[in-house]
């Protein structure tokens, strides 16, 4: 009888939800009949500059590949540690060994046609760093006969084979890690610029791989294969501070600089469909479909051959009075939004950044978790790869006095006003 009684009340609250709707309409609002209005803000982007990373994530975290070369006195080295290696004198008993070699897969570069680059391989006679920079210089053998000059021709994914000496492999065991080889791999310096290249990194089946042929006795017809797939491999960067740079909009991966943008947008703009102007209270109820910001891209000299670029919005509470670090404990995302990244196709001639949360808490009246009201003071635009690659890219800055006018950055905003 209960059971009734409640399906009873269930199909009359039905009943008078469809008395009150439109038959198109059967959300049971009348939002269907409100359009989503564009608009874009010219005037939005009123200043902003570069400064340096002051806090760096891992490299580990966020890593796509290995690096090696230089870049805008930028260097990077990579490490890599092959184990389960039969014992050097099991390999020193060998009646036959041949075609010693090691096997990278390149997954990007610099232009090399331009800017040549030999690779240098360097036995480690130490225990495994993950930051090459901090192995010695007596703890490094270089392998001269395996410096390898990377052609013009190489293309992402394609394969670098390097021939090792046959006495590394029967003397591999170093006195201090002796469980596993190790080897550096760095760029050549003299009589070589600016060039690097990105090495896939390894897993149990892929990447950098360690092979050789081999015949335990002469009594053998066939030589045997061996192979071993990097058990680790890492990287580092060794680079200086980049300066702030005043009216400069400029991210950089490789020595990692951030964006400080001066967004004031007009919220003026926001109107009813009919054109009248919207009261404050009428403001806070308008929802954003979506907001955009549209920077045009000025250079991106290290890496044209990338695929993308990704970027994360934040805020800040206060706008800064003249051009300096913005701390990482300084920039916020609300607790409101989802974490906001943009990819940007490198090839493009603008970058589109979604800030769609940021405009709605504006709009809003939000809050920072501490109760500060949210205001347009601007905000920070940095990498999600900081030193995770050699990308840089720089885009028109507002107050540039040689900027084309269609270049100039502008916000796009849609959004569907209240109903009254």
């Amino acid at each position: 009888m209960k059971s009734s009684t409640y399906l009873l009340i269930l199909l009359a609250a039905l009943l008078i939800l469809s008395a009150c709707t439109r038959k198109d309409n059967l959300t049971g609002t009348n939002w269907s009949s409100l359009e989503a209005i564009t608009f874009n803000d010219a005037d939005a982007m009123i200043s902003g500059y570069s400064y340096p990373a002051d806090s760096l994530a891992s490299i580990q975290a966020m890593r796509k590949a290995l690096l090696v070369g230089r870049w805008n006195s930028t260097e990077a080295r990579s490490i890599l540690r092959f184990t389960d290696i039969p014992a050097d004198s099991v390999i020193s008993s060998y009646n036959s060994l041949m075609n010693v070699k090691l096997e990278l897969v390149l997954s990007g570069s610099s232009e090399i046609e331009t800017n040549p680059i030999k690779l240098q391989f360097y036995k480690v006679n130490t225990a495994y760093n993950s930051d090459p920079f901090q192995i010695a210089a007596e703890d490094l053998e270089l392998i001269t006969q395996s410096e390898y000059l990377v052609p013009a021709t190489i293309t992402a994914l394609d394969t670098v084979s390097v021939n090792l000496p046959f006495d590394l492999l029967r003397q591999w065991q170093a006195d201090a890690d002796s469980s596993g080889l190790n080897i550096m791999i760095a760029a050549a310096e003299e009589g070589f610029g600016d060039g690097f290249v990105e090495i896939r990194l390894s897993t149990a089946t892929n990447g950098s791989k360690l092979s050789w042929e081999y015949k335990e006795t002469a009594e053998e017809e066939e030589y045997q294969s061996y192979k071993r797939y990097a058990a680790k491999n890492d990287y580092n960067l060794s680079y200086d501070d980049a300066d702030i740079s005043p009216a400069v909009w400029r991210i950089s991966n490789f020595q990692p600089q951030r964006m400080y943008i001066d967004m004031q947008p007009d919220l003026g703009m926001f109107k009813y469909e009919n054109g009248d102007q919207m009261t404050e209270s009428d403001l806070k109820k308008v929802s954003i479909n979506k907001a955009e910001i549209v920077l045009h891209i000025k250079d991106t000299a290290s890496l044209s051959n990338a695929f993308s670029y990704s970027f994360n919005a934040l805020l800040i509470k206060n706008r800064p009075e003249t051009p300096e670090l913005i701390p990482t404990e300084d920039m916020y995302l609300p607790e409101f939004s989802t974490n906001i990244v943009n990819i940007t196709l490198a090839t493009a001639d603008s970058a589109v950044v979604d800030i769609t949360p940021i405009i709605q808490a504006y709009v809003s009246q939000k809050s920072f978790p501490d109760g500060t009201l949210i205001e347009p003071n601007g905000i920070i635009l940095m990498s999600k790869y900081e030193r995770n690659d050699f990308g840089e890219i720089e885009f028109w800055h507002p107050m540039d006095s040689g900027i084309p006018p269609e270049k100039m950055p502008y916000i796009r905003i849609k959004y569907t006003p209240p109903f009254l």
